[in-house]
């Protein structure tokens, strides 16, 4: 595993998704993260681990110093240890404290070999005292209090390992299966009580392996996903805070990011992965919070907008284009939001009307009010997607008409037009015939194609190349509107929006768009996060 690079930087600002600020602190690029498995072992009582070799030691800066090793047959089970146990005071090797641990065991004691570190073992008994301990192993014994670790069956004899040591495997790249899923790197538990927590400690760059591909598609052209890679990797460094209460840095969910582990590399994100290695996006020489969301609709996000703190690198900027039908709809009824309304206990009677009161450039709503027969409740940043989610689901985004009504949405390149991923095949070389067979929604001024009942059009505007619009990030033109237009109409209200997620920093689809454009991951980068630098 790659030494440590030192980056002397603050974090310039709180993190964004959560309510609780970060402090100013200097970043390590650390060799290994420590991430739990949370989607599939959390706070369990049990969890089994696929291995037909498991190796026991200790992690120091990123490397494994065995100190003992135990075989199944193929499966062994782990359990919290916590508690009160008798030790045999005598420390030996691996091999003796298993043949210990099974005579004891067969004596009718409750015995297990115990890892102790480095290449030291010694024998604890649960339930016992420490005279049966002595005459039954013919060594002095004590008691131990308040430990701590996990319990593992299934071998020669059991054995119990202190949250402080880890485990490896040997199976095909010395991954190992917790509860049937594959994860490279090292594994412990964090216990609590009588759950515990599988802690999957593995080299940064292998946890990019597992995360890429979790969150963009691996059909993604490469300059896209390298740009996924260097975002996945600066955003891992402002999260390694997250969960340190919990025993590890990160988390595998979306929380932090999706990490599926071993069974989800695939050649191209591993090869994305390689090709940025230790490349971070940074502003003013600290890492980047670099969010990042499915599809924007047109137009990216600022940061205050969704969240609070106004971010220097997270500014609203007109997307080149984006890839495939990114568009969606919703209906509402005025009982069903009157229901709604009630199950919420608001205090505004039965619904009237939804009136939206602020759009932003691109054509998102910032604020609407509901109004009822008593009052009105006004919705704004991402409370404007969650709060009809019991009523007819979340909104995807905040990039919507109401029966027709609001901004332009689903503009390209400043000017409106939305469309869904073609398959129609196209001939020739030019940047319509590119974005028409790789479902591209861009805009032109000049060419249009009719396609799947959608208007499809290109920016033929070039950038040294006739093949490519000029990447701008000038976010000069981004305002936020007062208004007021009522929404209302036989009863109901549809919503018709495009884009998927917050809308802030990078959006995949419009990486993927401008890759298949012709621009590379740099390009990307610098776009969606504004007077950014890339270092390594």
């Amino acid at each position: 595993m790659k030494g440590k690079k030192q980056l002397a930087s603050i974090l310039a600002c709180a993190m964004l998704l959560s309510a609780a600020p970060v402090e100013a602190m200097a970043y390590d690029v650390p060799d290994t993260v420590r991430v739990g498995l949370e989607s599939i072992c959390k706070n369990v009582s049990s969890a089994s681990i696929g291995v037909w070799e498991l190796l026991i030691g200790m992690e120091r800066n990123g490397n494994f110093k065995e100190g003992g090793v135990v075989t199944s047959s193929g499966i062994f089970t782990a359990k919290p240890a916590t508690g009160e146990f008798i030790a045999v005071d005598e420390k030996m090797d691996c091999e003796d404290a298993l043949k210990l641990a099974k005579n004891l065991s067969n004596m009718g004691l409750d015995a297990y070999a115990v890892y102790l570190g480095g290449e030291d073992w010694t024998v604890y008994v649960k339930g016992s005292s420490v005279s049966a301990v002595e005459t039954a192993s013919r060594e002095t014994a004590k008691k131990v209090s308040g430990f701590e670790g996990y319990s593992i069956t299934g071998g020669e004899a059991p054995l119990i390992v202190p949250e402080d040591a880890v485990l490896m495997g040997g199976n095909v790249d010395d991954t190992f299966k917790v509860n049937s899923m594959p994860y490279r790197g090292m594994l412990t538990f964090s216990v609590n009580g009588a759950t515990m927590t599988a802690v999957n400690i593995v080299g940064l760059e292998e946890y990019l392996y597992g995360v890429v591909p979790s969150e963009m598609p691996q059909s993604y052209a490469k300059e896209a996903l390298k740009a996924q890679a260097v975002a996945a990797r600066t955003y891992a460094m402002t999260k390694l805070g997250a969960h340190t209460g919990s025993g590890y840095q990160l988390c595998d969910t979306t929380a932090c990011q999706v990490y599926k582990g071993y069974s989800n590399e695939a050649a191209s994100t591993t090869a994305a992965v390689d090709a940025t290695a230790g490349e971070i996006a940074c502003y003013n020489g600290s890492p980047i919070e670099a969010v990042f969301s499915a599809s924007t609709g047109g137009y990216t996000e600022n940061s205050e907008n969704v969240w609070y703190a106004t971010v220097p690198y997270l500014r609203a900027v007109p997307e080149l284009g984006e890839y495939g039908d990114n568009s969606w709809k919703k209906e509402l009824t005025l009982d069903e939001l009157t229901d709604l309304l009630n199950a919420k206990g608001e205090s505004i009677g039965s619904a009237k009307d939804i009136v939206i009161t602020k759009l932003s450039t691109g054509g998102r709503v910032q604020e609407l009010q509901i109004v009822g027969t008593n009052g009105t409740k006004t919705l704004t940043k991402e409370n404007i997607r969650t709060y009809f989610s019991s009523a007819c689901g979340s909104l995807p985004s905040k990039m919507f008409t109401i029966n027709g009504k609001g901004g332009e949405i689903g503009q390209y390149g400043g000017t409106g037009s939305t469309a869904a991923q073609t398959t129609a095949s196209a001939k020739g070389g030019s940047l319509m015939a590119a974005a028409a067979s790789q479902g591209i929604i861009v805009k032109t001024e000049g060419a249009l194609s009719y396609l799947n009942g959608k208007n499809l059009s290109v920016d033929v505007e070039a950038k040294g190349s006739a093949n490519k619009p000029s990447v701008s990030v000038d976010n000069s033109d981004y305002e936020v509107y007062t208004v007021h237009i009522s929404t209302v109409k036989n009863g109901k209200f549809v919503f018709e929006g495009i884009g998927v997620g917050h809308g802030v920093g990078l959006s995949q689809k419009g990486a993927q768009a401008m890759a298949l454009m012709g621009y590379d991951y740099e390009d990307i980068l610098h776009h969606y996060y504004t007077d950014i630098t890339i270092e390594d």
